[in-house]
């Protein structure tokens, strides 16, 4: 039949690897919460970066098909050009009309030309704008997420200190219930030890708990 000390001792070690457990647990939950939540907002950050990249490419593809397109223009005018003043001087056609109706080719494609670069430009600024309400957007997620790991790792550290109390409270009361500290036992003995304490007991030995009793 077992002593009333050592059915105490049992029920310390019981509640103090308990509680540990338990605390332990609250706090690997919480750290895994803000891993997680970190990963989330570096998923974040890396897709802003990827948006604002595409966007550039986007400008720079833009901007090189306008000045081909502008270049391959120019050509064209050119040959429109040689064919007029050929027409124009089967005809008969020379002086300020034939100047007047090349001029009027020329300026009609310096017209198309600065459509071109223009739409362009458009393509450009919108490809950027979009890039960078995608990546305000994105980016001020990943602060929510960040924030959200660094609460969830307080509340953690909090449960977890909430539980270790707890623990302490409830080793107390056992020892105030079993009578501790009230006679001596037989074969039993209790020596506080800092930061803690060495039990000894005739069933299971000596064990040593994390909980000074007082």
């Amino acid at each position: 039949m077992c002593d009333p000390v050592s059915l105490t001792v049992t029920g310390v070690v019981l509640a103090a690897a308990a509680g540990g457990v338990t605390a332990y647990g609250q706090y690997q939950s919480g750290k895994a919460q803000d891993k997680y939540y970190n990963y989330l907002a570096e998923q974040n950050e890396r897709e802003a970066e990827a948006a604002q990249k595409t966007a550039e490419q986007q400008s720079t593809i833009a901007q090189n098909e306008a000045a081909q397109r502008a270049k391959e223009l120019k050509g064209d005018v050119s040959k429109v050009k040689g064919a007029q003043k050929a027409a124009m001087a089967a005809m008969g056609i020379y002086g300020v009309t034939a100047d007047d109706i090349l001029t009027d080719t020329t300026n009609r494609a310096k017209l198309d030309e600065a459509n071109i670069r223009y739409n362009a430009d458009i393509a450009s600024w919108s490809a950027n704008k979009e890039a960078v309400e995608k990546g305000w957007a994105l980016r001020n997620q990943a602060s929510l997420y960040r924030f959200s790991g660094k609460n969830a790792m307080k509340a953690a550290k909090l449960n977890m200190t909430n539980t270790l109390l707890g623990t302490a409270s409830s080793i107390v009361s056992i020892g105030a219930l079993s009578g501790f500290g009230a006679g001596k036992s037989s074969g039993s003995m209790i020596t506080g030890g800092q930061g803690g304490q060495t039990i000894q007991t005739q069933q299971f030995g000596t064990t040593w708990s994390p909980y000074k009793l007082t």
